[in-house]
């Protein structure tokens, strides 16, 4: 990992870890369907819809969750929680 990609890491984890923001991520989970049923028997775009907001809160959920460790040859390991 980069030092940029370690900053946005540690920029995910500093907003969402908050009472606020553990409060936003929750409705941000609701709206983006993290454990609901994303497809649309009715509509293949409102399926493809849904796939795009999972995608994001996917994404949001990886990032905070991802698990910086030590600095090894100016190297940065990671361990990703998935």
């Amino acid at each position: 990992m980069t030092e940029t990609q370690i900053a946005l890491s540690m920029a995910y984890k500093n907003t969402f870890n908050s009472e606020h923001g553990l409060k936003v991520l929750k409705d941000l989970d609701d709206i983006c369907k993290l454990n609901g049923n994303i497809f649309d028997a009715d509509s293949s775009r409102i399926t493809d819809f849904n796939l795009g907001k999972n995608a994001v809160i996917r994404h949001i959920r990886k990032e905070i969750e991802r698990e910086i460790t030590e600095k090894k040859d100016n190297k940065v390991k990671h361990k990703e929680i998935i």
